[in-house]
């Protein structure tokens, strides 16, 4: 009897130790969060739980939504409650305690998304993505990824856990690219002809062969009143001789000719476009052709040519790119006309190639191998005499052409973004060069020279040893690098006493960058005048020595 009890209290006292242990581990587990005056919030994870502590007893609580979540007091420890959540969702509960103080907390419960934040994290580890649950059926996918295939594949994922995903995903980095391209074609010809007519006219009669028309003749008339005879088909010859008498005149016509000719194109344009925009770029123009219309009418549709470049880039991440290239070379081809309505068109010749390729950012896409050869020969004759030995060249005419061309093509994509206004130049086309004066004009044929004169102040104080001035503020030079007022020009005749006397006295001048014939006078003022004072005393003087060799 007394073993029993022992057993009996050995039980109960194990079952309290395991009750206890469990109500600690639950409340070691759950986080707690304690109220304070003003505004209180809390944001849970729906099938968690978690605890509010208050400053004093609790009496009750009330006005929750109990589909969202559920609140229990917590044994021993009355200023407790524990708010486990159901579902996502907002709900606020109102806490009386024991003071009838009323305490407001606002409780957020999002939607349990570890799971599939578990899986995007383990695939994607260089992404940066945050998950919220909307609803039970609903996810809103945010922030950033490496790659901007990874926007459809994490999509695809989430779709598998939810009905609907919002998906607000961006691709890092920078989107824009530029495609440095070049293109180059050579066509090369060759054309070998030979051939002769002749032409013989008596009194009584006349004989001509032109089997391949060579040259016009004019008319030959034999004798007074006698027979005029004129051959108009006879086109481009190349030797013409011919043998007169009383009685007769004989012209003969012969064709030798040997035409090489060589064709180069050579495109370099530099293409800027969106990841997974397409670009393109043309160099060429547009050639009406004629359509046929309704109730006989007749239309006109354009048809372009010249070296077209269509790319589409697609940005991969971790410095790749997959390029989509397609270029065509197209031009008229006049040895095909065809006849619409009365109107000759031209058919076309058309090189192209199309390509795809994955490479990194820098790297350089060769197309090339697109050869193309072309042999193209004729022979125009006289039945049986054009068929004899030496004999037959008089009644035949031949040709031969070989053409062939080939097409190369550089592409190289490079990741860009815009420049900030102080890193553009302060110099451009046409900005270091001024009109002619009139002896520079008239007696050397110049129409362009150099926009040179003393080195102005700003450029003196930053002036390097080199001559070159380091002051980014000076409006005279190229970015900071190279005044256009400095002199830097060879002259290309002696300066004339002259204009040497009018200088006299200048300020001293920095050490020139190349060897000058010029000695400035004064700062230019390139606001009322683009030329320095020494050019404008040159109009009098005759002084030359701002000519440049190089713009002859």
């Amino acid at each position: 009897m007394q073993l029993q009890k022992f057993i009996t209290v050995l039980l109960l006292t194990a079952g309290l130790f395991v009750h206890a242990e469990a109500s600690a581990q639950t409340s070691r587990s759950s986080p707690v969060y304690e109220t304070r005056a003003g505004a209180n919030e809390v944001t849970l994870i729906e099938r968690f739980s978690l605890f509010i502590k208050h400053n004093c007893r609790i009496r009750r609580v009330m006005d929750f939504d109990d589909e969202v979540l559920t609140v229990q007091p917590v044994e021993e420890h009355p200023e407790q409650i524990r708010v486990y959540a159901l579902k996502a969702g907002v709900t606020s509960l109102t806490i009386v305690d024991e003071n009838d103080a009323v305490i407001e907390v606002e409780v957020l419960v999002r939607g349990d998304v570890r799971h599939l934040d578990s899986v995007i994290r383990r695939l994607y580890p260089d992404d940066a993505i945050s998950i919220e649950a909307i609803n039970e059926n609903s996810v809103r996918l945010d922030g950033w990824v490496s790659r901007p295939e990874h926007v459809a594949e994490i999509e695809a994922i989430a779709q598998q856990h939810y009905d609907e995903v919002l998906n607000h995903m961006q691709t890092g980095g920078v989107q824009q690219i530029m495609l440095k391209c070049t293109v180059m074609e050579v066509q090369r010809s060759k054309l070998r002809r030979l051939g002769m007519n002749f032409s013989m006219v008596r009194p009584d009669g006349y004989l001509a062969s032109s089997p391949g028309p060579i040259t016009p003749v004019s008319a030959l008339s034999i004798g007074s009143g006698g027979a005029t005879i004129g051959h108009n088909n006879l086109t481009n010859s190349t030797v013409t001789w011919g043998l007169t008498r009383p009685n007769g005149v004989f012209q003969g016509f012969v064709q030798a000719m040997l035409d090489e000719g060589i064709f180069r194109t050579h495109a370099t344009p530099m293409i800027l476009t969106h990841n997974g925009r397409p670009a393109t770029f043309l160099s060429g123009g547009e050639v009406p052709i004629p359509v046929a219309g309704g109730l006989g009418t007749s239309g006109v549709t354009y048809r372009e040519f010249g070296i077209q470049l269509n790319t589409v880039p697609y940005i991969l991440g971790n410095g790749r790119v997959r390029l989509e290239v397609e270029t065509k070379i197209s031009d008229q081809d006049f040895s095909n006309i065809v006849t619409i309505n009365g109107n000759a068109t031209s058919s076309f010749r058309t090189n192209s190639a199309n390509t795809q390729v994955e490479m990194n950012f820098g790297e350089v896409l060769v197309i090339a191998g697109l050869v193309s050869r072309r042999s193209f020969g004729t022979t125009n004759k006289v039945p049986f005499f054009g068929e004899i030995p030496w004999i037959g060249a008089a009644f035949s005419s031949k040709s031969h052409t070989d053409s062939e061309s080939e097409l190369i093509i550089l592409v190289t994509p490079e990741l860009v973004a815009p420049m900030s206004a102080d890193q553009v130049p302060k110099i451009g086309p046409g900005m270091s060069s001024v009109a002619p004066v009139d002896r520079e004009l008239f007696f050397h044929g110049l129409l362009e020279v150099p926009a040179t004169g003393q080195t102005c102040d700003d450029c003196q104080k930053h002036q390097t040893a080199a001559g070159q001035c380091r002051n980014p503020e000076c409006v005279n030079c190229e970015g900071g690098i190279n005044c256009v007022q400095s002199p830097t020009v060879e002259g290309v005749r002696p300066e004339p006493e002259s204009a040497s006397r009018a200088t006299a006295g200048a300020a001293p001048k920095a050490a020139p960058r190349q060897q000058s014939a010029v000695k400035p006078a004064s700062s230019p003022n390139r606001t009322t005048d683009r030329r320095t004072p020494a050019r404008r005393a040159s109009d009098n003087s005759g002084r030359s020595g701002l000519i440049s060799p190089a713009l002859r």
